[in-house]
């Protein structure tokens, strides 16, 4: 189909709406880059130009329906920063289900690296660093660093939930934030994690 004269963010925007589109209507296993073109009105060769490959076309649109989500929220408590943020990502995930979500695991595992999910990853850690530092003057949390692993724990918990249970309930989400994120980021923060661990498997 021949485009319009649009460049830039204009077209992106088209695009990443028109993923967004075919993906609540077709799923992920009947997204094709067809027809997101003509659902956008450009050509496909635009698309591939920009993403390559579905899963990178369809990461794209994730982050970017879920970027009002993922920006930070100062409720001046870290835990309610973490469970509104969770939330909100959630809410704007919820309408497409959890067939895309396995779409995308699916198909970027046989992408080398695994560069699509990698983004989606960062996109969430940027914003628990956000939460981190603004409750770190808050002087909620120590000043010792939190560990890559539990800076990404109350994100991957989540997916984790959404994908294996097939929903993300907020009994849940209060579990992630109150029962395991939280506290280990209070550990981490005042230095103890690894005493902790020495103290139980003797290392």
């Amino acid at each position: 189909m021949a485009g319009t004269r649009r460049r830039g963010e204009e077209l992106d925007a088209a695009i990443l709406a028109a993923v967004a589109d075919e993906l609540r209507e077709s799923g992920y296993g009947g997204l094709t880059f067809e027809g997101v073109a003509r659902r956008a009105e450009t050509s496909k060769s635009v698309l591939y130009r920009r993403w390559p490959t579905r899963v990178d076309l369809v990461v794209a649109a994730l982050i970017d329906i879920s970027e009002a989500a993922l920006r930070p929220v100062d409720t001046g408590s870290m835990s309610e920063d973490v469970r509104v943020t969770l939330l909100s990502v959630l809410d704007r995930f919820d309408s497409m289900g959890r067939g895309v979500a396995l779409g995308v695991l699916a198909e970027a595992a046989e992408t080398p690296g695994a560069t699509p999910l990698q983004l989606l990853r960062d996109k969430g850690a940027a914003v628990i660093d956000l939460i981190l530092e603004a409750a770190r003057a808050r002087g909620e949390i120590g000043p010792e660093p939190i560990p890559d692993r539990i800076r990404s724990l109350a994100f991957d918990l989540a997916r984790y939930e959404f994908i294996v249970n097939g929903d993300l309930s907020e009994a849940a989400v209060d579990d992630i934030v109150d029962t395991v994120f939280c506290p280990l980021v209070h550990a981490a923060a005042d230095g103890v994690t690894g005493d902790l661990v020495r103290r139980r498997f003797g290392r």
